[in-house]
């Protein structure tokens, strides 16, 4: 019978911190000496503090995805151009799904106030047939 595995801060922080540093979660969960991927959703579902960490430190690596762009550009040559564009379009649309600072605004604004008047008939006001109109 296997050992139940449980989070420990010491699990926690390696898999905070090697998010942090843009390594997927998929690729981290590969290595021999970490929990399997189902078992990191289990606690990211069951544990709200660990899901926060983990949602922080998604954050955090959209910085180091930014960096990472910036290194491509540096070491960008002509025959590497097309790759590095290829990688560039992927490291912004990751760094902009983690982080809303550097996503494209999105703001739906919706009016939703709703005016509906009704005009009594005057008391005065006689009716057609009273009038004489034919």
């Amino acid at each position: 019978m296997t050992k139940k595995l449980e989070l420990t801060v010491q699990i926690a922080d390696d898999i905070e911190r090697l998010l942090m540093n843009g390594t997927p979660l998929t690729t981290i969960c590969q290595n021999k000496d970490a929990p399997s991927l189902s078992k990191v959703y289990e606690w990211i579902r069951s544990d709200k503090g660990f899901a926060d960490k983990i949602l922080t430190a998604r954050k955090i690596a959209a910085q180091t995805y930014l960096d990472k762009m910036i290194e491509e550009l540096e070491t960008a040559d002509n025959k590497s151009i097309a790759i590095t564009r290829e990688k560039l379009i992927h490291y912004r649309w990751m760094a902009s799904k983690l982080v809303a600072v550097y996503g494209d605004k999105q703001q739906v604004e919706v009016d939703q106030k709703i005016e509906i008047t009704w005009n009594a008939p005057d008391q005065d006001i006689k009716n057609v047939s009273d009038v004489g109109i034919e």
